[in-house]
């Protein structure tokens, strides 16, 4: 899931009736880019991975 607010919507999911499976979102590229991810559940216990920008545009060759 993409998301370009992912404390936001890790919040309104855990309002939900979800869980955080991390404590905070992990940071890519500390300083330079604002990429960010979060693993969360949802309230059946299905994972979720929320990315605030595209999975391509974070891993890929260019992004490094």
């Amino acid at each position: 899931m993409q998301d370009p607010n992912v404390e936001e919507l890790a919040e309104r999911i855990v309002a939900a009736g979800g869980k955080k499976r991390m404590a905070k979102p992990r940071y890519y590229y500390p300083g330079k880019k604002p990429y960010r991810m979060i693993y969360m559940e949802d309230p059946f216990g299905n994972i979720l991975e929320i990315y605030s920008h595209s999975y391509e545009l974070i891993y890929s060759e260019g992004a490094y």
